[in-house]
């Protein structure tokens, strides 16, 4: 398979070094050609055989039919009888004892109103030929002519035996308009499968990179660049256009990153002067603002690096890992913290499927939304897990105060903050939300949340599964 696969790329490399053969249009045309040319040299061959042309005698055939008409011509001559007369009584004595053959003698000198149809129309078929010739109509296969010359008369000796064997079936399939087309479709159908082959290959590799750019995969693809002409500069525009939006997100994460690095340095001074001051002057209101203000800031950097560093790799780090080995250690967290709340996390069990993830990003994103319902639930959080059509749902239900509906979609935004619900004393940063949004989102997925009718808020994670 692997000399197979060698030998494919090395030809496929020679097609390419041809301007015309490179070419998806040289391909196509190609292609056409061949068909038709394979079609007539099939059509060609099958009538070399065919017993209704005119084709030469086989040696034992024609010796056999020249040792008739000498034995005729010694009876002939031995008994002074006109060879016409000769032939009538043979052919007669023949027809009655139901002889496979029958013999023709045509004077120079005779009319050919009186000669059968068929034998009119092949003796001007044969009459400039230096050898004798053979050919089948209907029934009985022609041959000749034999020409005598005698001291009477001068002519040609014609012979007719019945033909016993079928007409070959290729033959047959070419005797009828719908059968040559018949046969047509199925000699080009191999070539056109190729032909379909050749132009949905490089296609079927495009959907491929399209789909893992779409899930967050940006990596470029040298298959791509295989193939037509076309195709090749398709996929090089392709990898470039990959390329550079792999540097634009990794720069944006990079800066996102270096901004928050840099924040932490005087962070971490105002942490010190903070220290100092109430070990000098002791604690106040206004130094306990300050720690609860840098505390904030501290967690709102911790939570933009882990952003940025789970943007950067979501699309390098994947492996399939099962649902239950995935989020059952995330669940029974959540439901430890909630407990330590006086609150309870149910579920109704992890079903068996499969994912293809980042493992970091897959079990934060729920890990946000079950801490964000613990944090606003009055006392149930109810997780739901159903497969649906190549999908798993993870549904997340709490019985808290909700969300206005005009807001629903605006939660899943950086730093976006429900004035309703929440606000700066409540703790939150505004990134939980977005991380799991943005993680499920590179992975082919969709999130949403809905008010409950019995109120509260359930956010809905759509992950690709097998």
């Amino acid at each position: 398979m692997g000399r197979l696969v060698t030998w494919r790329q090395r030809a496929g490399a020679r097609w390419a070094r041809v301007p015309f053969l490179g070419s998806l249009y040289g391909r196509v045309f190609i292609i056409f050609w061949l068909t038709l040319l394979v079609v007539l040299a099939a059509v060609m061959w099958a009538q070399r055989g065919d017993p209704r042309s005119l084709h030469a005698i086989p040696s034992p055939e024609k010796a056999r039919i020249q040792a008739q008409i000498e034995k005729l011509m010694a009876v002939a001559q031995g008994r002074d009888i006109p060879l016409s007369v000769l032939v009538a009584r043979q052919n007669q004595h023949h027809g009655h004892r139901r002889t496979p053959y029958k013999l023709y003698w045509v004077p120079d000198s005779a009319p050919l109103d009186s000669l059968p149809r068929e034998l009119r129309h092949f003796m001007s078929r044969t009459s400039d030929t230096a050898e004798p010739l053979q050919r089948l109509y209907h029934r009985y296969m022609l041959a000749g002519p034999f020409p005598i010359v005698t001291s009477r008369e001068a002519g040609r000796f014609y012979h007719a035996r019945r033909w016993q064997p079928r007409l070959p079936f290729v033959l047959k399939i070419l005797e009828k308009p719908e059968h040559l087309l018949g046969v047509t479709m199925l000699v080009s159908t191999p070539l056109l499968l190729w032909l379909a082959y050749t132009l949905t290959r490089p296609a079927r590799r495009f959907q491929a990179a399209s789909q893992r750019v779409a899930h967050g995969e940006l990596v470029t693809d040298s298959d791509l660049e295989r193939g037509p002409r076309e195709f090749r500069d398709a996929g090089r525009g392709f990898n470039q256009m990959v390329t550079a939006l792999n540097q634009m997100v990794t720069g944006q994460q990079q800066l996102v990153s270096d901004i928050s690095h840099e924040l932490r340095s005087p962070l971490t001074r105002l942490q010190m002067a903070r220290a100092l001051a109430v070990r000098e002057l002791g604690d106040s209101e206004a130094l306990a603002r300050i720690e609860q203000e840098a505390s904030q800031l501290e967690s709102l950097i911790s939570e933009l690096l882990t952003l940025s560093r789970l943007q950067s790799q979501g699309h390098l780090e994947r492996e399939r890992i099962s649902a239950d080995a995935l989020w059952q250690t995330v669940i029974e967290d959540a439901q430890f913290e909630a407990g330590q709340q006086g609150k309870q996390v149910t579920s109704n069990g992890i079903p068996d499927a499969m994912l293809t993830v980042n493992v970091r990003l897959a079990r934060s994103a729920l890990d946000n939304v079950l801490r964000n319902a613990i944090h606003y639930a009055d006392q149930q959080i109810r997780i739901t897990m159903e497969r649906d059509e190549g999908q798993l749902c993870l549904s997340i239900d709490d019985d808290g105060p909700g969300v206005p509906d005009s807001m629903l979609k605006d939660i899943f935004r950086p730093f976006y903050r429900v004035s309703a619900a929440r606000d700066r004393q409540s703790g939150g940063s505004g990134l939980g939300l977005a991380i799991t949004a943005q993680a499920i989102q590179q992975h082919g997925g969709q999130v949403n949340a809905a008010n409950r009718p019995q109120g509260g808020l359930a956010v809905c994670l759509y992950w690709p599964c097998s």
